[in-house]
């Protein structure tokens, strides 16, 4: 009996001191502790543990803002696209303009493929937050899925151009017309194009042809040719090769670099070659910067160098505007005349599948003449 009586003690002794430890313990087993032990599972891609750990939590504690936060990005990571967006909704009601929620539903809507969606979310949290770097680099995935969409979503490609240029003497105006198409049945993309110069009060036809790469591997390439049938002033036959390569930087900008070869024939003057080195960067806020080295070699001449500079930028979703200047030499009728100049122009998205454009370029040729030239155009993919 005396016995029993001690283990009753001993056993109200441990439930008491049990008690008492009880709040420290539930202290310590704070909800960010848990959300980010959660988090870390999930990261594992153990998505049912991790969802599990939270349902095994008391429901005052479920119902923290850092459990269901780490509960919808839990879901979203698991595929659970339904239910993490009704997570989502709810917290965007109960903490209205929180950046952290916004961004993560920004993150949901590009796992389901809304780009639309997500591009909203993502710009709404920059507005309010420029430097919040997660909002970028979601941004920078939105619009990079959203190019390779459309680029995808296209097997043909027709691009209509026109040009008039007039000059500050008494030379004859300019004007040119031509027409590309393109066709994209898988990795490798083929196009032809015809062009009509008229200069000099002489007209000739270009013909060109080439195949490139069409997928989104780091290395690029393109390969082409063409003839200008009884050619008065443009070169008779014409090659043209480019290599490229992307470099792809942890803050979401794009390098690419690449080098073209181009050789054109005359059969008056010979042939000029020419080289140009070329660095595009897709910087993460859309713009896009060009520079340019351009090397010309003809048979009968001294080489020359030059350089073009130019740039992009997105004004709304669907309107670029771009500039540029260049000092560079050119060949014309297979003479090559240094050449210096300004030019710019914008274009515009109708639609997922029309794009018009418009530039603008004041040439001058080694300060014989000044040629202001007008170009117009559209594209349209099917």
């Amino acid at each position: 009996m005396l016995r029993n009586v001690k283990k009753l003690g001993q056993s109200l002794i441990l439930g008491t001191a049990f008690a008492a430890l009880l709040p420290l313990w539930a202290m310590a087993a704070n909800p960010e502790d848990i959300a980010s032990q959660a988090l870390a599972i999930a990261g594992q891609e153990k998505h049912s543990e991790a969802l599990d750990l939270i349902a095994a939590q008391p429901f005052d504690m479920r119902e923290t803002y850092e459990m269901r936060f780490a509960k919808a990005r839990i879901l979203a990571w698991s595929g659970d696209y339904k239910a993490s967006a009704a997570e989502y909704s709810s917290l965007m009601t109960d903490y209205p303009g929180n950046p952290d929620i916004q961004n993560g539903y920004g993150y949901l809507e590009y796992y389901r493929g809304n780009y639309d969606q997500a591009e909203f979310h993502f710009t709404t949290v920059l507005a309010n937050y420029p430097g919040y770097g997660d909002a970028q680099t979601g941004l920078n995935k939105v619009r990079a899925a959203k190019s390779d969409k459309t680029n995808a979503n296209y097997r043909w490609r027709i691009d209509l151009n026109a040009g008039l240029s007039s000059f500050d003497n008494d030379q004859q105006d300019w004007n040119d017309q031509s027409i590309r198409v393109e066709h994209v049945p898988g990795k490798i993309a083929v196009h032809g194009s015809a062009t009509r110069f008229e200069r000099f009060g002489m007209n000739d036809i270009q013909l060109m042809a080439g195949i490139r790469s069409n997928t989104d591997n780091d290395w690029d390439w393109e390969i082409g040719g063409g003839v200008t049938p009884e050619a008065d002033f443009r070169a008779d036959v014409t090659g043209l090769a480019r290599l490229g390569y992307k470099f792809r930087l942890d803050n979401g900008t794009i390098l690419h670099s690449s080098l073209g070869y181009q050789l054109d024939d005359y059969d008056a003057t010979g042939t000029v070659q020419t080289l140009t080195p070329q660095v595009m960067a897709y910087l993460e806020n859309g713009m896009i910067l060009t520079a340019r080295m351009i090397h010309v070699m003809p048979e009968n001449g001294q080489d020359l160098t030059g350089f073009l500079g130019s740039g992009l930028i997105p004004v709304t979703e669907r309107l670029d505007l771009r500039a540029g200047y260049a000092n560079a030499p050119e060949a014309i009728n297979g003479v090559v005349i240094d050449t210096e100049s300004l030019f710019g122009g914008l274009s515009y998205q109708i639609n997922e599948s029309l794009q018009i454009h418009g530039t603008y370029a004041r040439d001058d040729r080694e300060s014989i003449y000044i040629r202001n030239g007008f170009n117009v155009g559209l594209t349209q993919k099917y």
